[in-house]
């Protein structure tokens, strides 16, 4: 279990983030600039003088009143927004120092397996000013994890790259770190990143920890000041079925409803998650007959927020078990007369569905 309840004052702002999650898997920390998120991560790794309060990863404890372990003993690997390779060393000079900074015969990573893992074989001679920057981060985060780490930080490493570098990362991403047996904490703030990569997820807004939790309990809070936001999403565990039209693939929810999305390279019956943005859902009280919107699906209301946002209310869906937001226009909810329990469709685009 990771428990941080943590305070620290920086001129006119000040992080007092408390929270809980598992120890192990993919915690997404999430929010928008300015809200603390790299203050954060920086105040786990022991990086920021003056932070008070408790940091426990996993029964060791980091800070409390009575401690306060220095960074080279938290066994913190930290991968930052820029690689930061040492340019007098190759690719596989920069990999070997991670591994030995710590006793080989406790390294949960083999070097091989490593290099395997993130396609880095026909890269060790290289030095770093010839490659690009999603290869320099695939090093750095290779040579993050030989360091046998309690814990991997993850300061939005995709954010300086291109649409392909980043689209290429993403992948090894997904095959990497949701694979760990130590617990990464992935800061970000791209909702696409967050949906594909995190299992557990901290929302920040001004500090503060507005909410924390697994995943899909997290971003249906309705009240919440995310979920009311412009940038609120869902996300659903879905397979990929047999069914394909032109340029499109059929998913199935758990709960047994298809979906129909831009076509996918996954094989059938592979797990995808998909990320559902509240503004991309739209309600009717009755199944359109002629429609270019492809999924329309019977919902139940659950839930609205009691807050009118900007003239919209957020909207908590139950589709087939699945809970799903949608952002309505307090104008459409009362003339929809919008309310816990009314059954209706749900109209998802399938340009939003983003696997």
């Amino acid at each position: 279990m990771i428990d941080v309840d943590v305070q620290l004052d920086r001129g006119s702002f000040r992080l007092q983030a408390d929270f809980e999650v598992p120890g192990k898997g993919v915690t997404g920390i999430f929010g928008a600039s300015g809200s603390g998120k790299t203050t954060l991560l920086r105040a786990v790794a022991g990086l920021e003088e003056g932070a008070r309060g408790q940091i426990s990863v996993n029964d060791s404890v980091w800070l409390s009143r009575d401690a306060d372990i220095p960074v080279h003993r938290r066994k913190v690997a930290y991968v930052f927004q820029e690689a930061s390779l040492f340019p007098h060393l190759n690719v596989e000079g920069n990999l070997l120092f991670g591994r030995t900074r710590v006793n080989e015969l406790v390294h949960q990573f083999d070097l091989e397996e490593v290099i395997s893992l993130l396609g880095l074989k026909d890269l060790l001679h290289r030095d770093p000013e010839s490659l690009s920057g999603g290869e320099k981060q695939r090093v750095a985060i290779g040579r993050a994890l030989l360091s046998k780490p309690s814990l991997l930080l993850m300061d939005e490493p995709l954010s300086g790259l291109d649409h392909g570098s980043r689209k290429s990362l993403m992948l090894f991403l997904e095959k990497t770190i949701q694979s760990l047996e130590i617990p990464v904490l992935y800061v970000s703030h791209s909702s696409d990143e967050i949906a594909r990569l995190a299992a557990n997820l901290v929302l920040m807004k001004d500090g503060l920890v507005s909410a924390y939790g697994a995943i899909a309990e997290v971003l249906v809070q309705v009240d919440s000041p995310f979920a009311t936001s412009e940038e609120a999403f869902t996300v659903l565990e879905c397979r990929v079925g047999e069914g394909e039209d032109l340029h499109i693939s059929h998913i199935h929810s758990r709960g047994g409803e298809t979906l129909r999305i831009s076509k996918v390279r996954h094989g059938v019956g592979m797990p995808v998650r998909l990320r559902i943005q509240a503004r991309d859902v739209s309600l009717c009280l009755t199944r359109p007959l002629h429609s270019s919107i492809l999924n329309i699906l019977p919902a139940t209301v659950r839930a609205l927020s009691r807050q009118v946002e900007n003239g919209h209310r957020t909207v908590k869906l139950d589709i087939a078990g699945d809970n799903v937001l949608a952002r309505v226009s307090e104008y459409s909810c009362q003339q929809l007369t919008i309310c816990p329990g009314l059954e209706l469709f749900a109209q998802i685009k399938s340009a939003a569905l983003v696997t």
